[in-house]
Formats: structure tokens, sequence, C-alpha cells
């Protein structure tokens, strides 16, 4: 069985961040502007948490060694409603086992947290994809736990270097979360029918 290393994923994310880190720091940067302007505001702040969708499939093709540009935000097509569905969906049960005595609510938050990946990267529905991440998240939820303690410490620790650091840290932080569903994702074979990867996935993130 795959197991979670922390430190790898967190090399990998840093090695993957050096590749192209002040194209990568100005796009993080413009989706940060853009959720801080889209606080009160329901509307964009819908928006802005659907095309961070696009966000994901732009840091998936740079994790996979191939050139990003800004139009490749907009690649994932259909997968837009899926992705809007499972935003809803996830934040309704685990905002609902937060205010159940937190622990629910955390649990619910590792045993999905591939979710969102797995509908921009096999282009899953939303009922799919959690099944899925629940798959992949089998036997290492402790350590998955840890290691989004670790990766929240990460970031306050950018913060050393006020928003710049922070906002940088949490790009790493991406690429390592992203370097660990990939090591977890041959676990889907085991058990779940994994669709046909999309057209994104075969020619923009190979």
């Amino acid at each position: 069985m795959k197991q979670v290393m922390i430190r790898a994923a967190i090399v990998a994310g840093w090695e993957t961040f050096m590749r192209r880190p002040w194209y990568l720091f100005g796009l993080s940067l413009a989706f940060f502007g853009l959720f801080v302007a889209s606080i009160g505001d329901a509307a964009i702040t819908a928006f802005a948490a659907v095309l961070y969708g696009g966000y994901i499939a732009m840091m998936i093709k740079h994790f996979h060694g191939s050139k990003i540009e800004f139009d490749d935000m907009f690649v994932i097509q259909d997968r837009w409603v899926y992705y809007a569905g499972l935003t809803i969906i996830k934040t309704f049960f685990i905002i609902l086992g937060l205010l159940c005595f937190i622990v629910p609510g955390v649990y619910l938050s590792i045993r999905w947290m591939f979710a969102e990946i797995l509908v921009i990267d096999q282009n899953m529905k939303p009922l799919e994809a959690l099944k899925a991440s629940s798959k992949l998240s089998e036997g290492v939820r402790g350590k998955l736990f840890w290691m989004s303690v670790v990766m929240i410490l990460l970031i306050f620790l950018g913060l050393v270097f006020f928003i710049v650091g922070a906002i940088a840290m949490s790009v790493v932080v991406t690429f390592a979360y992203i370097k660990i569903y990939e090591d977890l994702k041959p676990k889907l074979s085991e058990s779940i029918d994994v669709p046909a990867t999309p057209e994104m996935s075969q020619e923009t993130v190979a």
C-alpha cells in the first residue's frame, strides 16, 4: 500500500514551484486578490470558488512538467458543473460536521481531501469524487491529518515574509498535495472503476 511521505511531498512541492516561481506566484496572487475582493459578495465568492477549479487544473498540468498559460484555466469545460456541485455538497457537510463538536468536520475534510482534484483530473461527478477520495485516504488518514497540520504551519511560517511568503508557500503546499494524490492514485484501480481521463488529462497534463 502506498504510504504518505510528508517530507518527500514538501520537497516535490518546492521543486515544482521553483521551476517557474514568478509566474506561479503572480497567478496565485491574482487568485488571492480575487478572494479578498469577493468578501461580502456571495456572487463573486461563488465565481471565485468555481474558478479555483481551473487553477487546480493548471497546477496539475505544471506538476507534470507541461508549460501552463492563462487560457489553461478554462480547459475543464463541462467539469465546471461537477466542480460547483462538489463544492456545495462538500462545504455543506464539512460545516455541518464542524458544528457537531468540530471533530466530524475535520474527519470529513481529511476523508474528502482529494475530491476536487478527482473531479478535475478524472472527470468524476461529485458523489463519485467523494467516494474515490474516501478510497484514496483509507488507511492513511492519520498521516494526512498530520500532513495538513504541517502544511498549515508552513503557510504561517511563510507569513514571516508577509503576504509574499504566505502565497509562495501556499503554492508549494498545493503541489505537495498533488504529489500525495499522484502517489495514492493507483489505489483507485483496486476497487473503483476510474472514468476515462478527459482530454485535459491526456494532452495537457501528460
